[in-house]
């Protein structure tokens, strides 16, 4: 039996469960300081649209007034023409809510003629401009906005009830719990206020006068006063008191201002509102999201807690369970590397099914183009004949293209293979591949200026570039769309050696292809353009990139003889430019036959009669001797009866080696070009042509006049 396991003390307990202990408490921690740091933006944000909203109070009273006092001295412009125009009238006005009466004043102030006759005693004049005065009145309770007009020797008076327009405009407006609008005119005189008995008074000195008995600190609100005359417009808060209540207790207000024209001065409108009826609906909405806080807070503390424990608990299962566990591993990395096995072998098959059907297609497009070209030899090129083979021709090369690309799925060794790539293809199908991962927002456009330069590299490697630095165009356009640009042009060696002064330009070429990629994107500093091509640099985010990608396509430029660089604005975008040397090449049917000695003999060896007979016909055409024979034994035999000058052999004839054969007969016909026609040349080519084991190669389909430039490049050599 077991002995029962030795109980855990207290001290032993808590040292087990410090951890998540001390990770409770560095979470609430952080929470708190969370919690500060949101309630400081939470606080500024809620008063700020609480601000505004009164902001946006005050300048809707401020256009409603400025639009009554627009509209009455209208009406007081018009009266004034009328009597103006005729000095004995008595002018009448019509009533409404807030036009009670229109008086006419002699030259001593004095009232001589009343509409109504309403009177009113004078209280103080608001405001002065050029053309009307604006004057304040009262009858009992009733306040009266006189506006004053001179004409001749009378005055014209309009009388405003501004008891009745404040009640209308402004009253009703409901500011927090007790605030209010007040409206003053440039000398601090109170033009307008819910309390009755502070209307045409001073705002500090007549309160000063009414509450004489009463201590009161005017410090903070004459500061505001100040601060109302200086601006046009704001938010302000200081300390005054509630002049509605009669207790007047002093408190913390809110004051949203605006100037409100009037004529050549102006009237001050203001909202008053208490300063914790806006910040005690904000405070209290935020205690609810801390308690909210707080309870996530103590829940993820008990979580966390109980996920201590659980991973105590399994870290004394895990010695249980380490060898389960390493057997499962073994098991999986069994099965992993069963199917990578059964998926090379897939890949394998692959390989060769299509090695296998390239080569059949190379054979059957060979006499196709050559027979196209007898026909467009002989033929005269304005002829309907002529147009017709060259027809067959182009979709002969079309072909050709398509059995290429099937046959690079089978290559070994690919990417070390260089041959005469077209720029102008090359740029097509860059721009092709592009349009398959180009998003509807951006606009890919090709500029062509090329006239049929080819270079000489790897098509591969070259595309590769090309569409990486596409792809990183497209991703630095990002959603917000733009324009990608793909273009190629020929400059001389003298541009690529300015742009490169530190580096030695060969004097080999005296022109290179200049591909670029140009985007509208985001664009990048001096600083990341610094390190652009160094591994393993990347501004993507993390799994998004390996810092890979310029780095190779700056290698396989060098490697291709070619530079690459870029250039790039924050905000305009960048531009990458390729610089490859240009190929020269004669490929003209008239210059290929100039050079050849039309005396060579040539013996062409391969198992598809049909390329024979082309062959045959086209090279007999050009006046040369032609021998032909589909067996090894056969090729041997006619060796031996007879020199030749030139040695045309596939790669696989009868299923043997084409450059073994060559190499087994090198000693004995030491003067004889050998040439392999190939359906892609492979690393076993390449090397036999470095090593001397062959004199060329030439990729099918075949014609005479790829093989005459084979022929003439060898024996030039």
């Amino acid at each position: 039996m077991k002995e029962n396991a030795p109980k855990k003390t207290w001290f032993q307990t808590l040292r087990t469960l410090w951890v998540p202990l001390a990770i409770g408490v560095v979470t609430v921690a952080a929470l708190a300081v969370v919690v500060g740091m949101v309630w400081k933006d939470y606080r500024t944000a809620m008063m700020d649209s609480q601000t505004r909203q009164m902001e946006l109070v005050v300048q809707s009273t401020a256009d409603s007034i400025r639009v009554l006092l627009e509209e009455y001295a209208d009406r007081l412009d018009s009266i004034a023409e009328e009597v103006a125009a005729d000095a004995g009238l008595r002018p009448a006005v019509a009533r409404s809510d807030t036009i009670r009466d229109v008086w006419l004043e002699n030259s001593n102030g004095e009232v001589v003629y009343s509409c109504y006759g309403l009177s009113a005693v004078c209280d103080v004049l608001i405001t002065q401009t050029e053309k009307i005065s604006y004057w304040q009145y009262h009858s009992g309770d009733r306040h009266y906005l006189v506006m004053k007009k001179r004409v001749g020797e009378e005055t014209v008076c309009l009388v405003v009830d501004s008891t009745v327009m404040y009640q209308q405009l402004i009253s009703e407006i409901h500011v927090g719990t007790n605030g209010y609008i007040v409206i003053k005119n440039d000398d601090d005189l109170v033009v307008m206020h819910p309390e009755a008995v502070q209307w045409g008074i001073k705002v500090v000195e007549g309160r000063q006068r009414i509450y004489q008995g009463k201590e009161l600190d005017m410090s903070s609100l004459s500061e505001l006063l100040r601060a109302q005359q200086e601006e046009e417009s704001g938010t302000l808060d200081y300390y005054s008191y509630w002049w509605t209540d009669p207790a007047l207790p002093r408190v913390h207000k809110i004051s949203s201002f605006r100037h409100l024209d009037v004529g050549n001065s102006f009237w001050i409108v203001s909202a008053v509102v208490d300063y914790d009826d806006l910040y005690e609906p904000v405070q209290q909405s935020f205690v609810k999201v801390v308690l909210i806080f707080g309870g996530v807070a103590l829940v993820l503390v008990l979580f966390m807690f109980q996920m201590f424990r659980l991973q105590e608990r399994d870290r004394r299962s895990a010695t249980e369970i380490s060898d389960l566990k390493t057997l499962n591993q073994t098991l999986e990395e069994l099965h992993r590397s069963e199917e990578s096995l059964a998926h090379g072998q897939r890949l394998q098959m692959m390989g060769t099914l299509t090695g296998g059907i390239a080569h059949e297609f190379n054979n059957f497009l060979t006499p196709i183009t050559g027979y196209a070209d007898l026909i467009m030899a002989d033929a005269d090129p304005g002829s309907e004949i002529y147009d017709n083979a060259m027809e067959i021709s182009e979709a002969a090369q079309k072909a050709q293209e398509v059995v290429k690309q099937i046959s690079s799925m089978s290559r070994k060794n690919v990417e070390t293979v260089y041959d005469a790539v077209s720029v102008e293809g090359l740029l097509h199908r860059t721009r092709k591949l592009v349009e398959t991962n180009c998003p509807k927002n951006v606009e890919l456009k090709e500029e062509n200026e090329l006239s049929g330069e080819c270079v000489l590299g790897n098509a591969t490697q070259l595309q590769q570039v090309l569409l990486n630095i596409s792809i990183n165009a497209i991703h630095a356009i990002g959603t917000e769309g733009g324009k990608l640009t793909i273009r190629g042009s020929v400059v001389p060696r003298s541009e690529l050696a300015a742009l490169f002064p530190e580096e030695k330009i060969s004097e080999e070429w005296s022109s290179y292809v200049c591909l670029s990629v140009t985007d509208t994107g985001c664009g990048m500093d001096k600083e990341t353009m610094q390190h652009i091509f160094e591994p393993f640099f990347t501004t993507k985010k993390t799994g998004e990139g390996t810092g890979l990608g310029l780095a190779l396509a700056d290698q396989i430029i060098r490697t291709h003889r070619g530079r690459i660089r870029a250039e790039s604005t924050i905000g305009r975008g960048t531009t990458f430019y390729v610089y490859l040397p240009v190929l020269e090449q004669q490929q003209e049917r008239e210059q290929l036959q100039w050079g050849v000695d039309s005396k060579l003999r040539i013996l062409a060896a391969d198992d598809n009669n049909k390329v024979l007979d082309l062959l045959d016909k086209d090279l007999s055409a050009l006046g040369l001797s032609v021998s032909t024979c589909s067996r090894r034994g056969e090729l041997r035999q006619l060796l031996e009866q007879q020199p030749f000058d030139v040695l045309a052999i596939d790669e696989s004839l009868m299923s043997s080696s084409g450059v073994d054969l060559c190499m087994a007969i090198r000693g004995r016909y030491p003067g004889m070009t050998r040439i392999v026609m190939t359906n892609a040349p492979t690393r076993e080519i390449v090397d036999a042509r470095s090593h001397g084991v062959i004199d060329g190669y030439v990729v099918k389909p075949v014609s005479a006049s790829t093989l005459l430039a084979q022929i003439r490049s060898s024996r030039k050599e």
